[in-house]
């Protein structure tokens, strides 16, 4: 019994030790792309994801322990006249001793469009809950709950170039009673550029409050219309990503692995659909 006691304390400890809301919902698309934040990432969680109806759910485990799971779920639609609307559902528990939920509904629209060059805007609200369950005696440790505000934009230029820029948690929302349990704010900017139809490369930076630099580097290549194999790097900690994507017809398939100094592997996967516009 003292050796449970001893390691449910020490699980506590650690993933207390992590950022709240530190990792978004899982997206292999950007993870294997030197982990592009997936709200401006070649992904189906992104803002500016180029779709008609979309819909899927991923799955992350964080290296190599159940006890890091995370789950994802989206859904999108997105028409000419009226922009994109976007849902985007994330879900991570340390067995059971605490768990996050977060909820975003996104709003994209082209504010400028021509022959050479696309301007979009995205507005992005999102709800975040975590509940840190019973103790070992049985007693509620309790339950939180707040919303924030996210602001995105993306510029197109000649169809090749893309840069994409993001503001997280404009709000500077925070949890808990007394809002001592921060959330993540950062900024994240993306550059993408194809030189090919078959190839995309893509280099993004993200500063998150009181912390340092993260930039990474990814490229995605398609020898095939059914499939995209992608390849990344990331520093802070120091990381390497690689994956693929398979597609037909409506239907996709993504999988992702990413590296860490010290820890096992981080392996993703997600399915879903795409239905042209």
């Amino acid at each position: 019994m003292t050796i449970l006691k001893i390691f449910a304390t020490l699980s506590v400890l650690v993933f207390s030790a992590m950022a709240v809301f530190e990792a978004p919902p899982p997206d292999p698309s950007a993870t294997a792309m030197g982990d592009i934040p997936p709200a401006i990432g070649p992904g189906p969680t992104s803002l500016f994801y180029n779709g008609g109806i979309t819909a899927g759910g991923g799955y992350r485990r964080s290296f190599g322990h159940a006890d890091f799971d995370q789950l994802s779920a989206w859904a999108g639609w997105q028409n000419d006249k009226v922009g994109r609307l976007s849902a985007v559902f994330g879900s991570c528990a340390a067995g059971d001793l605490s768990s996050e939920t977060s909820v975003s509904l996104g709003f994209t629209r082209s504010i400028f469009s021509d022959i050479h060059t696309e301007l979009n805007l995205a507005l992005r609200g999102d709800y975040f809950s975590l509940s840190y369950g019973n103790s070992l005696g049985g007693v509620d440790l309790g339950s939180s709950g707040s919303f924030g505000l996210s602001l995105a934009g993306e510029a197109i230029v000649y169809k090749r170039t893309k840069i994409a820029l993001i503001a997280e948690n404009l709000t500077a929302t925070n949890l808990g009673v007394e809002g001592d349990i921060e959330l993540p704010r950062a900024v994240s900017a993306a550059i993408g550029y194809s030189p090919y139809n078959s190839t995309e490369m893509a280099f993004h930076l993200r500063r998150e409050t009181g912390a340092e630099f993260v930039y990474g580097l990814g490229v995605a290549f398609s020898p095939h219309e059914i499939v995209i194999f992608r390849l990344g790097a990331a520093t802070n900690p120091d990381r390497v990503t690689a994956g693929f994507g398979l597609k037909y017809r409506f239907a996709r398939f993504d999988y992702a692995l990413k590296s860490h100094p010290a820890l096992p592997l981080t392996h993703s996967a997600s399915i879903g659909i795409d239905l042209e516009r």
